[in-house]
């Protein structure tokens, strides 16, 4: 007793051992609150979400699965959203205006709620953020837009205004650019450009006589998508007049001589300005400076001296600065002004004569100057330098013009003092006409006025005009009337069309050019030098399409300027359409000797109407009775000439005479058209019928009796069925076993004599020869005709062949067969002397195993049937494992016989088909197979081999053998074993009817390190000669620290679907590794949730397995197959010593734990076990009898395991049926189930709850082999005797290997995370328990 207690306390301390290294946590159990996901922070809503849609889900959970309330609060909350408390779906209540929340950053907050009914109410902010629709269009600010833009060049390419809208969408819906729709006017579209952000700008000059006031019609859009939204507005641009240019003066420089005697307020110059702007004309005045001797007229410019001069005193030359200022009208303070010098010289004494000089200061007397024809009266073309170096009246001399073409110049001074500018100015700008004169020519002559030697001086003036463009094109007349035939070539010319131009030189230059509709620019042209109009497409010349083309021919000269006139272009005809019927065919009535007008055919010519291009005239010049017909040559009457016989035409004709007529115009050359007119000749019955002879002889077999006897006809030369239709009757000879009809259809004048349908002719027992007498007549014509037929009567062959029974019957037929061997003989007899038969094979069926149909195909082509001797050969190879008997249809046919329905007959042959050892085993696995071991114990299931022989019986019959074994340990060379020194294996037949082969370990194996086995195994069958398959099976050792885990949110049976996809996955991640999965483990047996451990090794080429840290750097490092992985569900990846290094500190708290719970456990149950030892006794009497009927079971190819009646092994499947067996009761017969000491239900039923069905099953339970050598098939039950003088060490034994496996096995570890006390006390009742059980 107290030896079982020790055990007792043993096994219990184990436990708390697997329990701490296991990392078990005993915790109080409470209700938990709901929790919020943590993607519960911020949610995004569209602002165009309309009014019940459901934009986001409050998404929480529950540890504890309660039910869960959701829920929404805040002012914002209520206003806008509303929620499914049952499931957490938000709703739009009011449309939201993201416009509105602008101010803070488009976004609001609210409060979410969850609650379960039991905790305190769960609360979190909720972030709204408002997705921005297109929903406002831009908008335009600071309306009305006006600018007063002066006409000045610096505003070129400046920045003139900005116009601004503004778009309270966000981002590309918020984004607003602008652009130029019109311009009003718009004689220059480019003359102002906009950027994209508003600003205008002037690219051009303005000028207010072109346009004193510009709109800009500006749109500004946004970029919203898919339609964007936009707005319109103008800006006005107000063109300011300014002056913009000074006064100019008529004089470059002024410079004059007068006496130092000169009398005071003597106007000794006048200084004139005029407006540098020619369209303004302000009023100038005149302002001196600097000078206290001179003074200027305030708006005459006269300059006189204001004080006495004395050259003695004063300077030889006196200079004055003299202002003009220009006085812009309407604008207050805004003038413009040019400051002129005026030079004095102070003259002495007259010593010198005048001389003229050029502005540079050279003398000469020829002057040149050009000016542009028409100039306006005033403006100086030419300046001169004169000069008299004498002093006072001795350097005053007075300028002129001479010559005829003076008159149209005037100078801007007469009286010239010492020195003076003299300006040549145009005071007759008409008489500068270029077109009249180009060049004026004149002289200037200059004379001393007060001195007694007057001396002169003369200059000749050249005027040089040149052209300006002031005249425009001409045409000598403004219409133009042309005419062109409509069969004119390309490039053939219309007519030459020119203008004049009286400017000269590029002004003069005129260039044409065609305008007017797409059609006429397409069929008219003209050459922009000559002015040649010419036809540019000749297809489009058809008078008949159109008559009149209109075009407007503009002549532009080098100035720009352009005159139009407009030209009418007349198409004339030509002979170019053929006549055409109004129909495309005619047809005409008559009967056969009838003389009327037939029918009128009619033409029509598009040509000119009342031309000879369109008359036309008909002739008929074809047709092979055409000389019976005639045709009216302008009416197209069509008559009879003569009478036509139906009889005498060609039967191909069918009566109907073939007319071409031909329509043919006037025109040159002539065009003409022809029409076929089809003539129907009505038939006339005027003719009788006639036999071809008197007497007619006919055979006929005495079997016959549809179908005509004799086919005989009389004829008939009416041309028409109606006419010629005959009936026919027999008058005498029939006997009653013949009657005639008239034939139908393709043949209506034909008769049938055939046996009456009553009768039926007898070669044997009736006449052999009949007589029959056969009359024909017509609708038209009587007496009839008469004919004779002679019947003799034949004999036939009308027995059908019979098949022989004796030659369908079954019969075997080995595969393999050689070629053109015979089978069998198919026999058939016949009664007809004349019988010719013949054998066929007419359908083949294939059946398989237990009369299973194949498909024909497979065996159609293994049998061949001789046509003549009726052999059955073999045609083909012939192979039972793809059909296992062949059924044919086979024929005999009589070729003699005349009725094809007793010509043949048909059977069936089975042919069976023997089977020969031709197959050898084929393993199921293509590849090679590598497993992992954990751990090794004697009898441990290594692997599991399927292999199949489609051979039958022995020929099928498999068993696998080890041929060799080798070891390969890391560092060292391989080792050759034997099979009886390492494994052994088993051969069973499998529900699938797969041969197995279970390999398994040898008791006294022994590994210590990690290495390799590689074991070739042959499956043999059973048949002669022998067959047999090779596989290579390679078995790792391993270390279970370097295998790598990985999580997997999938179910155990889903992801043993996608082992394969995973595995390859894993093989590219690491090149140069095999990866082999070990195991998959539910995460938490008691629990919903979908997540699986997968364990993985990889072994590299040297068969080693890599250490598991590395393998999972490497994924991590390789995206693609991280990302591949996660895509199948992948949550975590780790290996089993990391996994604990993070659990040391925990564990040694849980150590300390347990272990206190231990002590406590302890003195319980040393109180309690005295108590129970009588209970305890008996069921290990229990227990005792239940091992002698314990049974192995393989749970999904796994190692072997203990079936325990009255365990709880199969908890996790439902229940343990295993107890209630027999033969309990069979091997203890003293054992009473029902004793008063022991009230407790053996039936683990009664304490088994069925588990739920969702719970995923545990398929990697850790089972001990049986020691039972006898039993070759692990389907079988083995059988474990109990010997009684072992039974202590069996518990023991038992007791030893479950806290060995127990902490040797890491998937047992999650097994103890779910140990429940009822299934420690259930270990306690146990003495023969294993692993599985925790």
């Amino acid at each position: 007793m107290v030896s079982n207690e020790m055990k007792i306390l043993q096994c219990f301390l184990a436990i708390c051992f697997i329990l701490v290294s296991q990392k078990s946590i005993f915790v109080w159990s409470q209700n938990l609150a709901p929790t919020f996901l943590s993607n519960m922070s911020v949610v995004r809503v569209s602002e165009d979400a309309a009014r019940g849609t459901t934009v986001f889900r409050i998404a929480a959970e529950d540890k504890d699965g309660d039910p869960l309330v959701y829920g929404l609060e805040g002012e914002l909350a209520s206003i806008y959203f509303t929620v499914d408390t049952t499931n957490g779906d938000v709703r739009v209540k009011e449309a939201i205006d993201r416009e509105v929340f602008a101010n803070s950053d488009d976004h609001f907050g609210i409060t979410i709620t969850v609650g379960d009914g039991i905790n305190a109410l769960v609360k979190k902010m909720l972030h709204i953020y408002i997705e921005d629709v297109n929903d406002n269009a831009p908008v335009f600010k600071g309306l009305p837009y006006q600018a007063d833009i002066a006409e000045q060049n610096e505003n070129v390419g400046v920045e003139i205004f900005k116009v601004f809208a503004s778009d309270s969408d966000r981002g590309k819906n918020g984004s607003v650019t602008y652009q130029i729709l019109e311009l009003i006017p718009s004689d220059d579209a480019e003359l102002f450009e906009i950027s994209k952000n508003g600003s205008v700008f002037l690219n051009g000059r303005l000028d207010f006589g072109r346009a004193s006031i510009y709109q800009v019609v500006i749109r500004a859009v946004d970029q919203g998508e898919p339609d964007a939204k936009y707005a319109i507005t103008r800006l006005i641009i107000n063109v300011i007049d300014i002056p913009n240019r000074p006064p100019e003066y008529l004089s470059l420089a002024y410079y004059v001589r007068i006496p130092e005697n000169l009398p005071v307020d003597s106007v000794i110059i006048t200084v004139t300005a005029v407006d540098g702007d020619r369209g303004i004309n302000n009023p100038v005045t005149y302002n001196i400076n600097g000078s206290s001797a001179f003074a200027v007229g305030n708006t005459t410019g006269k300059v006189t001296n204001i004080a006495p001069l004395d050259r003695e005193v004063m300077e030889d030359l006196i200079t004055v600065d003299i202002t003009a200022f220009e006085l812009v009208k309407g604008i207050k303070d805004l003038s413009a002004a040019r400051t002129t010098t005026v030079s004095i010289l102070v003259l002495d004494v007259n010593d010198n004569q005048p001389m003229f000089y050029s502005m540079l200061g050279v003398a000469t007397n020829t002057f040149q100057a050009s000016v542009p024809e028409e100039p306006a009266n005033g403006m100086p073309i030419l300046h001169i330098y004169a000069q008299d170096l004498d002093q006072g009246k001795n350097g005053t001399f007075a300028v002129f013009l001479q010559g005829s073409d003076s008159a149209a110049f005037n100078l801007n001074q007469n009286i010239v003092y010492n020195e003076g500018t003299l300006t040549v100015q145009v005071t007759n700008s008409e008489a500068l006409d270029f077109e009249r004169n180009d060049v004026l020519q004149f002289q200037m002559l200059a004379i001393e006025l007060e001195t007694k030697e007057r001396f002169s001086c003369v200059a000749t003036i050249r005027i040089v005009i040149t052209d300006r463009n002031d005249n425009w094109p001409e045409f000598n007349q403004d219409y133009f009337l042309l005419e062109v035939p409509e069969d004119s070539s390309k490039g053939s010319s219309v007519a030459r069309i020119t203008a004049t131009d009286a400017d000269g030189g590029r002004f003069g230059e005129i260039r044409y050019q065609l305008s007017g509709s797409d059609n006429a620019l397409q069929t008219f042209g003209v050459d922009p030098l000559i002015g040649v109009v010419f036809i540019k497409n000749q297809t489009l010349l058809d008078r008949e399409m159109r008559q009149q083309y209109f075009v407007t021919l503009q002549a532009r000269d080098g100035g720009g300027l352009t005159t139009n006139a407009q030209i009418e272009v007349s198409i004339s005809d030509v002979n170019d359409q053929v006549p055409v019927f109004q129909r495309k065919t005619y047809s005409g009535f008559i009967k056969e000797n009838e003389v009327k007008n037939i029918v009128q055919v009619q033409a029509f010519d598009k040509d000119q109407e009342n031309s000879a291009n369109s008359e036309i005239t008909y002739t008929i010049i074809d047709g092979g009775l055409a000389r019976h017909f005639i045709i009216n040559a302008s009416s197209g009457v069509i008559s009879v000439l003569t009478p036509v016989d139906r009889e005498s035409m060609d039967a191909s004709l069918n009566g109907v005479v073939q007319l071409i007529v031909q329509a043919i115009d006037g025109g040159t050359p002539a065009r003409s058209s022809m029409v076929q007119v089809a003539i129907t000749v009505e038939d006339v019955n005027d003719n009788g019928p006639v036999f071809n002879q008197s007497t007619y002889f006919v055979a006929v077999p005495e079997d016959h009796q549809d179908g005509c006897v004799f086919e005989i006809w009389a004829w008939d030369r009416d041309a028409t069925e109606s006419n010629r239709l005959v009936t026919y009757r027999i008058e005498d000879g029939a006997r009653g076993q013949f009657t005639v009809t008239t034939g139908t259809g393709d043949q209506p004048r034909t008769a049938c004599v055939r046996v009456a349908p009553e009768a039926r002719l007898d070669y044997d027992w009736g006449p052999h020869r009949y007589s029959l007498s056969l009359a024909a007549v017509d609708l038209g014509f009587d007496p009839a005709s008469y004919a004779t037929i002679q019947v003799d009567l034949l004999d036939t062959n009308d027995e059908p062949p019979v098949l022989m029974a004796s030659s369908l019957s079954d019969v075997r037929a080995s595969e393999n067969g050689e070629l053109q061997t015979t089978v069998v003989t198919v026999q058939a007899l016949d009664p007809d002397t004349d019988a010719e038969l013949h054998y066929f094979i007419r359908g083949a069926g294939c059946l398989g195993e237990k009369g299973r149909r194949l498909g024909s195909s497979l065996c159609k082509d293994w049998f061949r049937l001789m046509e003549r001797s009726g052999s059955l050969v073999y045609g083909g190879p012939v192979d039972r494992e793809r059909v296992q008997a062949v059924w044919l249809r086979v024929q005999v046919v009589d070729y003699n016989t005349v009725y094809s329905s007793n010509s043949s007959e048909e059977g069936h042959i089975k042919i069976i088909i023997a089977d020969e050892n031709d197959n050898a085993p084929v393993f199921s696995g293509a590849e090679n197979k590598k497993v992992v071991l954990e751990f090794v114990t004697e009898g441990l299931e290594v692997a599991v081999l399927e292999a199949s022989d489609s051979d039958t019986g022995e020929n099928g019959a498999v068993t696998f053998h080890i041929v060799a074994v080798t070891l390969n340990v890391p560092g060292a060379s391989p080792v050759n074993k034997t099979a009886t020194e390492s494994f052994y294996i088993q051969t069973s037949l499998n529900s699938k009817s797969m041969w197995e082969g279970s390999l398994r370990i040898r008791n006294h194996l022994e590994l210590t390190s990690e290495g390799c086995w590689k074991i070739e195994i042959v499956a043999v069958d059973g048949g002669i000669p022998r067959n047999t398959a090779h596989y290579l099976l390679e078995v790792h050792v391993v270390n279970r620290s370097r295998k790598l885990q990985l999580v997997f949110d999938k179910f155990p049976g889903s992801l043993l679907l996608m082992e394969k996809q995973i595995l390859s996955i894993l093989n590219t991640a690491v090149p140069g590794t095999s990866v082999i999965s070990s195991r998959f483990l539910p995460a938490n047996k008691t629990s919903n949730l979908k997540r699986t451990f997968m364990d993985v090794y990889f072994i590299d080429g040297n068969g080693l397995v890599v250490n598991p840290d590395v393998i999972s750097g490497e994924i991590e490092k390789n995206v693609s197959t991280l990302s591949s992985l996660i895509e199948l569900g992948l949550r975590s990846v780790g290996s089993l010593s990391s996994r604990l290094k993070a659990d040391n500190e925990a564990a040694l708290h849980r150590v300390i734990f347990i272990l206190a719970a231990a002590n406590i456990t302890s003195i319980a149950l040393a109180v309690l076990i005295p108590l129970c030892i009588r209970q305890r006794y008996r069921r290990q009497l229990k227990a005792a009898a239940a091992i002698s009927v314990a049974e192995l079971t393989s749970v999904r190819r796994n190692p072997m395991v203990f079936d325990i009646p009255g365990t709880n092994m199969y908890t996790i499947e439902g229940s343990n049926p295993i107890w209630n067996r027999t033969q309990i009761s069979q091997a203890t017969g003293s054992f009473n189930e029902d004793a008063q000491f022991d009230q407790k239900s053996l039936n683990s039923l009664d304490d088994n709850a069925i588990a739920d069905g969702k719970d995923e099953q545990d398929y990697f339970n850790v089972r001990e082999p049986s020691t039972d050598k006898s039993q070759e098939k692990r389907s079988n039950v083995f059988p474990v005797s109990a010997r009684k003088s072992d039974s202590e060490k069996a518990r023991e034994a038992t007791v030893l290997n479950f806290l060995t496996v127990a902490l040797a096995s890491r998937e047992d570890r999650k097994c103890t995370e779910e140990l429940k006390s009822g299934e420690m006390v259930q270990l306690f009742n146990n003495d023969r328990s294993n692993a599985t059980d925790l």
